[in-house]
C-alpha cells in the first residue's frame, strides 16, 4: 500500500469552513462546509477519514480570522471543552508563509485563493 502524506488547511469564516487537502501540493480535495455542525467530533472525524484514506496521519493547519472565531469554536468544542486530539492528526494553529511554487489544482467549489495565501501561497 502506496502512503499517502497529505495536508489538510483549514479556514473559519463567518460563512464556515473551507477544507483545502493536498498531496506534496497538489489538489486533493476541495470542500466547503457550513458552520452549523450536528456533532463536537464531526470535522475531527471528516480528519481522521482522511488519515485513514491517505494510510498515515494528516497535518492540518487551521487559519481564524475575527469574524470565524465563533465558528471555530463551535465546530471544534461545540458544548464542551474537549478539543480536536486524535492519534490520527497532527493540528496546529500557524500563521502564513510565503511561497511561490505553482501546483495542480482542482477546479470547482468555489474560490480557495484566500485559503492557498494563508497556507503559504501555494
Amino acid at each position: 500500500m502506496n502512503q499517502a502524506t497529505w495536508s489538510v488547511v483549514l479556514s473559519f469564516g463567518a460563512s464556515g469552513v473551507k477544507l483545502l487537502v493536498q498531496d506534496d501540493g497538489d489538489d486533493v480535495l476541495k470542500a466547503m462546509l457550513p458552520g452549523n455542525v450536528g456533532h463536537p467530533r464531526a470535522l475531527v472525524t471528516v480528519l481522521e477519514g482522511l488519515a485513514l484514506w491517505s494510510g498515515s496521519r494528516v497535518c492540518a493547519a487551521a487559519f481564524v480570522d475575527e469574524p470565524g472565531a465563533g465558528c471555530f469554536d463551535r465546530v471544534f468544542f461545540g458544548s464542551g471543552p474537549a478539543g480536536p486530539e486524535s492519534p490520527l492528526i497532527e493540528f496546529d494553529v500557524q500563521a502564513p508563509r510565503p511561497c511561490r511554487r505553482r501546483y495542480r489544482r482542482l477546479s470547482g467549489v468555489g474560490d480557495f485563493r484566500q485559503l492557498r495565501l494563508l497556507e503559504g501561497g501555494r
